[in-house]
Parts: structure tokens; sequence; C-alpha cells
């Protein structure tokens, strides 16, 4: 909580963001197991500790989740971002495709998902040629469907360099959501969340030293050490 407090007075303005660290989207409609609503706060620097106190330590249901939650651990305090345009992007590995997909959709903020599932005409799927990589036409195309209002050749640029990412660090999931422009026009990768390949741990040490493994199932942690595959299943067996 101090140390929230601390990183809260560094950041500029009155106002900074408060957001709960956890492997799981869907945290700023969250809800605690204490009753606490919500993973993402907008918050008055002089409500830090406050909030940090009621976050921290707590357990963190959000739809992605499972019913157990999540252990907040740790909270991210991040400067309040003047956003005008919401946008929703991301790359994912496509088994159908056996490669990666971008998607992009002109609307990002929270419940991605209900949006495709109402309106499956407003998301843009572009799949990429793993061996030649995002062109440049494809990079304007997601830019377009974007509906990007600022520099399109940054915007471009911006695109290639995520895909970049998702390229050289192996991953299976870039999601930026949301990738917002502020009132200047800059476009900004306001939050994300990264998968990665465990198969390629050996070449992302960087990477999987960070990992959590409080944010894990305990069994599969365990499975994992003697390189086994573990999966838990709900319920019980019965004899007849």
């Amino acid at each position: 909580v101090e140390e929230a407090v601390a990183a809260a007075k560094e950041l500029n303005g009155d106002e900074v963001v408060i957001k709960s660290q956890i492997l799981a989207g869907g945290r700023g409609l969250g809800t605690f197991t204490n009753g606490f609503q919500g993973g993402v706060h907008v918050i008055k620097k002089t409500q830090t500790e406050e909030y940090a106190k009621k976050m921290i330590g707590q357990t963190l249901v959000t739809k992605q989740s499972g019913p157990e939650g999540k252990p907040v651990n740790m909270v991210l305090m991040a400067e309040k971002m003047d956003l005008v345009n919401e946008m929703y992007f991301a790359i994912l590995l496509d088994r159908a495709f056996g490669g990666p997909v971008v998607i992009a959709c002109a609307e990002g903020g929270t419940s991605i998902e209900d949006l495709a599932e109402k309106f499956p005409e407003k998301i843009k799927k572009v799949p990429i040629d793993i061996v030649e990589g995002m062109t440049d036409q494809q990079a304007k195309d997601i830019v377009s469907a974007l509906e990007i209002t600022g520099n399109k050749d940054d915007a471009v640029t911006q695109v290639k360099a995520l895909y970049g990412v998702f390229r050289s660090s192996d991953c299976t999931m870039v999601e930026i959501n949301p990738l917002a422009e502020d009132s200047s026009g800059l476009l900004i990768s306001a939050d994300a969340k990264l998968g990665f390949d465990d198969n390629t741990a050996f070449r992302q040490k960087d990477v999987f030293a960070q990992r959590d493994h409080s944010q894990e199932d305990p069994r599969d942690v365990a499975a994992e050490k003697w390189d086994l595959n573990y999966i838990g299943l709900d319920g019980s067996i019965g004899g007849m």
C-alpha cells in the first residue's frame, strides 16, 4: 500500500488509475470477494491508500478468472490519460488458419466479447502469413478498420511494431484494449494483455522469469515440475 501511494505521487495530474494486476481479463467489471466492486478505478491521488487497501491482498473475480477468482498481490499505478477514441486490437494464434490472425474493431473498452456476439460485422479479421509477416497493405487495412482519425502512417508503424512484439517474443496473444487516441490524435496502447508460448521458455528467459505462480492452479504448477500435463475437473465420479 505504501508503495502504491509513493508511485501515485510520481505521476502527473491530480487523478491516477489504480489497476489490479491479475492474469485474467474483465478486471474493471470484476468484484472482489470482500464485496468491493471493480478491479480498475480512476481516483484522486489522495484516495490511493484507501483503494489500495481494498484491493491488495484480496481476491478478484471476473468473467475470465473463474468463480474462484485470482489473488491481487500487486496493483499498477498509471497516469490518467485523456482518451477520446477507444478501439480494440489483438493478435491471436488461430488453429483453423494455422497462424496468427489480427482482430480489429473500431469500438474498444470493456466487454469486447459481448460486442462480437451482438455485432460480429464490426469485427475485422486479418490472417497473417507467418513466413511473409504483416504486409504494409494489411497494416493499412487494419488501420482503416480501426477508423483511426490521427496520423495514418504513424498508426501503420505502430500496428506493425505490435506484430513485431508478437513474433519476437513468441506470443500466443497480444491484446490491446483499448488501443486509443488522445485529444491530440496520438495513438496509445493504453492497456495490454500478452500470452507466451510455454515451449519457448528456453529462449524467452527474461519473460518467463517474471512468471507469477500464485496466479495459476497449484496443481498445474506441481505437475509442470515433473513435465506432466494436468487437467483439473469439477464434479465427482460414482460407481454402479
